[in-house]
């Protein structure tokens, strides 16, 4: 089952990830109608998270029949291909960092090896230590070692109460991070909101609704019962709810008072909505989504994600000072290199690497 149409969307994602970093004082990002979105990095992420579930899904999920005895996923062949995916250019930003940062590294050891084991999430105080972006990974290891567990249940008990446990799980999480955020005891990048923000437990609530689509999604596609008649203006409807609840969010806060944070799954619904319609879409839409080019971009979005810090540190250090240019004009530069190496990259080294480490390990 082809999906290359959502493939671009990760790349849309991760730009705004960079625009959240680096360029919030850059156009479009400094117009004041369209910053809530160009610079939506953080919710960003959680749309990977989303996405993630859903590819996984659609990827490793056999709806059941009457006459197919479902195999069990291979638990050893799946984590090796999760680890060949992701770990290759995450260890290449996590040496260029500590690279520049050694004495930094050397005062505090215990960094390092949370790190390199992708465990920095979990612990209050490190997620957002050495490559800031690669605390997501820390949190989609965790989901990646979930699965198996959570595609046996689905498939040995249905989906019926792993729909309630991620019900209960997606209304807990939000209750706890809302009250958190809006408590006396939170101030940022204290242990608290390390937690809220960073720690895995918080986030899979995210994977498993994109997980539970994924399935839906792949049932309804082998079924035959799909009516796209109406798909195409309810994609139009869904990125527009989107980009309406992100950039409404502080009219809400100042309306109501209250601290309100779409990091950590409230958008998942929406999220999913438009994976679902974009997935279904065979129009124009998917025409222009599938040009080689922008599936290119897609597939190089995880390099320009998990690159971003420290191609920017070199950036800044050995051309910023010697290149007379403004503000907006380095950060275009430097998107335009970044695009670039991750293009490199996704060709000459996650690629390479992933096959490598495949057929070693098979």
């Amino acid at each position: 089952m082809s999906l290359n149409q959502i493939t671009f969307t990760r790349f849309v994602a991760a730009l705004t990830v960079v625009f959240f970093h680096y360029g919030q004082h850059i156009f479009p990002a400094n117009v004041p109608f369209l910053f809530e979105n160009v610079t939506a990095g953080p919710i960003a992420v959680g749309y990977f998270y989303v996405l993630s579930g859903f590819i996984m899904a659609i990827a490793y999920y056999r709806p059941e029949t009457d006459h197919t005895v479902i195999p069990a996923i291979n638990k050893r062949k799946y984590w090796i291909a999760r680890f060949a995916r992701i770990y290759p250019v995450y260890i290449l930003a996590l040496l260029i960092i500590v690279a520049a940062k050694y004495k930094e590294v050397l005062a505090n050891l215990e960094v390092l090896p949370l790190h390199l084991t992708m465990l920095q999430a979990w612990l209050p105080g490190y997620p957002i230590t050495l490559n800031t972006p690669g605390w997501s990974l820390s949190v989609e290891a965790f989901f990646y070692l979930c699965f198996p567990f959570l595609l046996a249940h689905v498939h040995n008990s249905g989906t019926k109460k792993l729909i309630v446990f991620c019900a209960i799980l997606w209304l807990v999480t939000q209750l706890i991070l809302m009250l958190a955020i809006n408590s006396d005891a939170y101030q940022p990048k204290n242990h608290l909101h390390d937690f809220v923000y960073y720690n895995p437990l918080m986030h899979i609530n995210s994977f498993i609704a994109g997980m539970l689509t994924g399935i839906f999604f792949k049932r309804t596609e082998q079924s035959g019962s799909v009516d796209r008649s109406s798909n195409t203006p309810w994609l139009v409807f869904s990125l527009l709810l989107i980009i309406f609840l992100i950039w409404a969010r502080p009219h809400f806060e100042t309306v109501t008072g209250f601290k309100i944070a779409y990091t950590n799954g409230l958008l998942a619904p929406a999220f999913l909505l438009f994976i679902v319609l974009l997935g279904r879409e065979q129009g124009v839409i998917t025409k222009i989504l599938n040009h080689k080019w922008l599936i290119l971009l897609g597939e190089a979005s995880y390099s320009l994600y998990i690159l971003q810090k420290p191609i920017h540190g070199i950036y800044d250090k050995m051309i910023t000072p010697r290149v007379p240019f403004s503000e907006t004009l380095h950060f275009y530069l430097f998107l335009f290199l970044l695009i670039a190496i991750s293009i490199a990259s996704f060709k000459y080294l996650e690629t390479p690497m992933r096959r490598a480490i495949r057929q070693y390990f098979s």
